[in-house]
Formats: C-alpha cells, sequence, structure tokens
C-alpha cells in the first residue's frame, strides 16, 4: 500500500542574526543634587505644610497605640477568643471585656489566657520525675513558654509550688499592667 501523500517544501524561514554591533545607551537616570554634592545640602529641604500635618497625624497615632498598649491587648483578645472556640465571638468578646473592666477595678477575677491546669501542666513538663524543684534555667523558660518576663533574681533552686504561685501571679500582675496601661499613675495605684 502506498500513501498517497505528497511532501510539500520546506516554507519556515529562520530569523536573520542579531547584530551585536554597539549595545543601546541606557537613559540617564536624575539624581537627587545632595547626592552629587557628596555632602551636606546647603538647601534645606521644605516639607510642605500638608505632609507635615500627615505625619504628624501618624506619629501622634502610633504615639496613642504604644502608650495604652492596644496591639497587645487585641493579641490578647484574638487569643481568648481562638482559645474559647465560641460559636458567638463577638458576645464571647463583650463577656470577655466586661471580665477585664471588672477586674481591672479590684472586684473579680483574673481573665488570663493560661488557667490553673495549664500552669501546672508547665511546671510538671519542667519537673517529670516529681523532685518537687526546679533550676534557674528551668524557671527561666517556663516564664519564656507562657510569654511572661522572668523575675530577676532567680534563686539557684525553687519549688514547684512556688513557682507555679509565682507564674500565676506574674500572669495576673502582667495582665493589670495591661489593661491599666495609659492611665495616671496615681489612678492606676488605687486598684
Amino acid at each position: 500500500m502506498e500513501d498517497n501523500v505528497t511532501a510539500e517544501p520546506n516554507t519556515f524561514k529562520f530569523p536573520s542574526a542579531i547584530r551585536l554591533d554597539s549595545p543601546p545607551t541606557p537613559d540617564a537616570i536624575s539624581v537627587c543634587r545632595c547626592l552629587i554634592s557628596g555632602g551636606d545640602s546647603p538647601k534645606e529641604i521644605e516639607v510642605p505644610w500638608r505632609k507635615q500635618k500627615i505625619f504628624s497625624a501618624v506619629s501622634r497615632t502610633e504615639n496613642y497605640l504604644r502608650e495604652r498598649r492596644i496591639p497587645e491587648l487585641i493579641r490578647f483578645l484574638m487569643a481568648k477568643v481562638l482559645a474559647s472556640n465560641s460559636d458567638n465571638p463577638v458576645a464571647y468578646v463583650k463577656e470577655l471585656l466586661d471580665e477585664c473592666m471588672i477586674f481591672r477595678a479590684g472586684i473579680g477575677y483574673a481573665p488570663v489566657l493560661f488557667e490553673q491546669r495549664h500552669l501546672e501542666a508547665v511546671v510538671k513538663s519542667f519537673d517529670p520525675s516529681g523532685r518537687g524543684w526546679v533550676t534557674t534555667g528551668q524557671v527561666r523558660r517556663a516564664y519564656y513558654t507562657l510569654g511572661l518576663p522572668p523575675p530577676e533574681p532567680i534563686p539557684e533552686r525553687i519549688t514547684t509550688a512556688e513557682l507555679l504561685e509565682d507564674l500565676k501571679e506574674t500572669q495576673e500582675r502582667e495582665l493589670l499592667e495591661l489593661l491599666s496601661a495609659g492611665m495616671d499613675k496615681q489612678e492606676y495605684q488605687n486598684i
């Protein structure tokens, strides 16, 4: 059987060779005069009033948030919401804020992130054999594990019961400082 296919002549044309005689020259880049002079510019840069106002507002906002520890408070609230796994997070946050205000007033309990059972588990993990005491390094790691600042100085050995109580007190103190951020010192001390 013979095929009735006829071969067509090759119609593909190769592109012409690229010439590399002279590379194209790049466009000029404009440079600030203060960079060309090599030193301080004798001419002072004038920032428009509108930009000054914007920079001032941004700076005041950042200071306000930092002084009142708002980002830390939001992280605390979000951690509590995630840990609660609530069906209605908005209602949970409202209730949590009420508990925080009551605690700050010195009336209610501290709605801390780690409950007693969590603290006990952390302490037990640093004393798995049940010796009843932990070393300075273990105390420091326990505080860092919970995101709390370790006390200074730390004794060479501390009982697990003391560590548990210290962790609880530190956590409550940190929460009170967070909730009282931005308040006057006198107002804070009256709590």
